[in-house]
């Protein structure tokens, strides 16, 4: 064993980290989150949302170190963590979650890591590039007790090509985490509780490793060229308190001119309000209470929202379960809406509303997860829908107002209108990269 203890984790210490050999792949992939951070001030603190994605691993405790190492680094940004990683959930499941966990929060950057098929795997990086102009930082397995050939190949050449495919930035976990067991004389089990996951000293490494890319940002441009402003006086003009313009993309956000006045705006695209648009809406992970969203096995993981979707809570009752057959029957109720209708987890559902579909196959059905309970009959599972658009906005109620997001990714025609338009600095408009 090494002698040298550099690192301490709830009192206790641990051998230094070696130095990532290359992190230009990594600034050139986080190119526009590392403008975002770097170029923030006290007068302009500029939001950043950081996604953590994936499953148990990254469930686990070593992203709240990354997420105080980033704050306390960038302290002008405005960074902002979220953690929707769901232990279990390998790349054939996380699919049918990544749509509306992703772009309900429509991040800059998503870290992101999982197991699973490789074809669901890039499934994903595409609906995220799709859907989102967020960056990914794909990470590297860990040191495990598995088959080090497969995760060996997976990550030194499978996960770099999907990088230089898609124009990701990579974090080169499974490297270092090898350095750092030979130089230390230190077998795997040593950093894990069981065969895979991260003990005290594995979250520590863990940490260690995605903070030292961090550490190598530096000032850099605005160079995201699927994030574009439109300045007001340039590139549009307020006529008699309305302007409408061209855009492509599918989010939009207002940014207004230092000690701007509040004044009201009406917002419309394609002639619509955006609250009359189906895209404009996601829903909450249906959760049986407040404990956490996956407890049971046979739960609803998701469904699909019709364009008669509005602001609503909503109830699955469970009312029969064949655990053998893995089969499910249930009772659905919206808040507005009333008794919407029953079904069962072996066809497709609609709603007597026409509100919501639910496939057969978002369904939770898990013979690995043994340990879990079935649901039983009187289980409810909860769930919210909310528009993530406003038909109506105030100005300077914040620095930047989002406006439209999660809206088909084409053209558009934005309309707005108000007095509060006066005080306009630009339009921000994301573009996903891929169609």
């Amino acid at each position: 064993m090494g002698s040298l203890f550099v690192g301490s984790v709830k009192g206790q210490s641990y051998f230094p980290v070696p130095n990532v050999k290359d992190t230009i792949q990594f600034k050139n992939g986080v190119a526009h989150t590392a403008y975002l951070l770097t170029s923030s001030s006290s007068a302009n603190r500029k939001p950043v949302r950081i996604l953590i994605y994936g499953q148990s691993i990254s469930v686990q405790t070593w992203w709240k170190d990354v997420s105080d190492f980033v704050k306390d680094r960038f302290p002008l940004a405005n960074v902002t963590f979220i953690n929707k990683a769901i232990g279990g959930f390998s790349s054939e499941r996380l699919k049918l979650m990544v749509e509306n966990d992703v772009l309900s929060f429509y991040p800059d950057l998503i870290l992101f890591h999982d197991y699973g098929n490789e074809a669901d795997y890039e499934w994903i990086i595409q609906t995220i590039r799709r859907r989102t102009t967020a960056e990914i930082a794909l990470q590297t397995d860990h040191m495990a007790m598995q088959s080090q050939e497969w995760h060996d190949k997976h990550s030194q050449q499978w996960l770099p090509s999907m990088c230089s495919k898609y124009g990701l930035a990579l974090i080169d976990v499974r490297s270092v985490w090898k350095t750092y067991l030979k130089e230390n004389n230190l077998e795997i089990k040593d950093l894990l509780t069981d065969g895979v996951h991260l003990n005290v000293h594995g979250n520590y490494l863990m940490a260690s490793i995605v903070k030292k890319y961090f550490s190598a940002l530096r000032h850099a441009p605005p160079t995201n060229k699927y994030v574009k402003e439109m300045v007001a006086g340039k590139d549009f003009t307020l006529k008699g308190n309305k302007i409408e313009m061209p855009v492509t993309g599918n989010r939009m956000d207002l940014l207004w001119k230092p000690q701007a006045n509040r004044g009201q705006i009406g917002v419309t695209i394609d002639g619509k309000k955006p609250s009359a648009l189906n895209t404009c809406y996601y829903y909450t992970r249906p959760a049986l209470d407040s404990l956490g969203f996956l407890r049971k096995i046979g739960q609803v993981l998701g469904m699909k929202l019709t364009d008669k979707a509005k602001e609503e809570e909503w109830s699955m009752t469970i009312t029969a379960t064949d655990s053998v057959r893995q089969q499910m029957q249930f009772s659905l109720r919206g808040s507005l809406t009333g008794e919407d209708g029953t079904g069962t987890s072996e066809k497709t559902f609609t709603s007597n509303s026409g509100k919501i579909i639910i496939d057969s196959s978002q369904w939770f059905r898990a013979k690995e997860f043994a340990r879990f309970p079935w649901v039983k009959p009187g289980d409810v599972y909860k769930w919210k829908v909310t528009c993530i658009c406003k038909d109506e906005v105030i100005s300077a109620a914040s620095d930047v107002t989002t406006i439209v997001q999660g809206i088909d990714n084409g053209q558009h025609r934005l309309k707005l209108s108000g007095k509060g338009l006066k005080d306009l600095q630009a339009v921000r408009i994301y573009e996903p990269a891929l169609k």
